[in-house]
């Protein structure tokens, strides 16, 4: 295999994890990488006495998908004795996502280590106050998670303005239900050429690079130094969507379920749940315990907080309308006004011509035709009872 990545160092210093490596082969495989700013890592914590093999495996889980697309080949010093035979699972499971293409690669370690530990009872979820995090956290209240917070995957690596927003955000959650943050920096969606990857994959994903091939295991690599500090027994990750839905998405539990380390396990967490069902749980939370839920669902907004001109808001808020509950109470900005707004854009315009997104819609507008003859009734919001999905 011509295209190869060598990592030649790998090291901590205090709360950071350095990178060096060396790429060669053909000229579109090099493309696709930023050399001039190489992957890092940085935590809330001390790294100290994490070995080699543990801390290498953020970078491999965000360059897998490169180098099986390119039938590549990554050599290295050290490698995670449980990763390396877990590599293997995690392949199939793209395999099966995408049978038409032929994924090939390789990983050549000079030493398989084993870092089997004694595991605590500790889990950890991955939060960002989206829908999905929120519905995972509630169901595992009990079991007190860690709350894993990446700064570098919805929020850029480099806005410091947003970051500041989300930290307090989610600090705020951490210090309400008693439960610890753990923040991340991760150069994630920086040392490789986006640009490039949509390029020459997007006509054969259908889709963009970081949601079809990198968000799941690239988000999940980066917890791996500090499940083996703190050997955690369990890392969650927040379904998306359900086995209904059969899309393009590197997050799923055929991928994800089958990521380990050391001896910490991972569980796609959700997966028999749809958005609408979540939303439900959530509005069911707030009111059985009089409890307040400030959810950051856009992706849209630099500034980390809920824009409420996105798809994604005003999904979001007529999911939360269909439990009769006021989003206003759930960080929107909701009047009679907005409500017009959204009934334009959805009923006038193709943002939600996209099958995924579209059958979103067909979850809420059910929810809503659940009690027809009380919707009937409401100006606001009957619209969606005959909206043509």
């Amino acid at each position: 295999m011509k295209n190869k990545f060598f990592i030649k160092k790998v090291y901590a210093k205090k709360n950071k994890i350095y990178y060096e490596y060396t790429i060669d082969g053909e000229e579109k495989f090099k493309k696709l990488f930023w050399l001039g700013e190489f992957f890092s890592v940085e935590y809330n914590e001390s790294l100290e006495g994490i070995p080699e093999s543990i801390l290498v495996i953020p970078l491999l889980c965000n360059i897998l998908p490169i180098i099986w697309m390119n039938k590549g080949t990554i050599y290295l010093n050290q490698i995670d004795k449980t990763f390396y035979k877990s590599i293997k699972e995690i392949k199939k499971g793209y395999d099966k996502m995408l049978p038409t293409i032929k994924l090939r690669g390789k990983v050549k370690s000079k030493q398989r280590v084993n870092n089997k530990y004694t595991q605590t009872n500790k889990i950890a979820t991955f939060f960002s106050g989206g829908v999905d995090s929120f519905f995972t956290l509630i169901r595992n209240f009990k079991e007190s998670p860690d709350l894993i917070t990446i700064w570098g995957a919805d929020v850029d690596y480099e806005n410091e303005e947003g970051w500041k927003v989300v930290k307090k955000y989610v600090e705020d959650i951490g210090r309400k239900y008693k439960l610890k943050n753990v923040l991340i920096r991760a150069s994630v969606r920086r040392f490789i050429d986006n640009s490039e990857l949509e390029k020459q994959y997007h006509d054969l994903l259908q889709d963009n690079w970081w949601h079809a091939m990198q968000h799941g295991i690239g988000l999940i690599g980066n917890i791996a130094p500090y499940a083996y500090k703190h050997r955690l027994k369990t890392i969650l990750i927040p379904s998306t969507y359900t086995k209904e839905t059969q899309v393009v998405c590197a997050s799923r539990p055929e991928i994800d379920n089958h990521v380990r380390f050391g001896s910490t396990k991972v569980f796609h967490e959700g997966f028999e749940s749809n958005r609408q069902q979540k939303v439900e749980k959530i509005c069911e939370h707030v009111k059985n315990n009089n409890d307040k839920i400030k959810l950051r669902v856009c992706y849209r907004s630099l500034k980390g907080e809920n824009c409420c001109e996105c798809e994604k808001c005003y999904r979001t808020i007529l999911s939360i309308i269909s439990q009769k509950a006021n989003p206003n109470e759930f960080g929107f900005m909701v009047d009679k006004e907005k409500m017009q707004q959204i009934k334009d854009v959805i009923t006038k315009t193709d943002i939600i011509q996209d099958d995924k997104i579209k059958n979103l819609w067909r979850d809420i507008q059910k929810q809503f035709k659940r009690e027809e003859s009380f919707w009937r009734e409401n100006e606001d919001a009957n619209w969606i009872l005959s909206l043509k999905l």
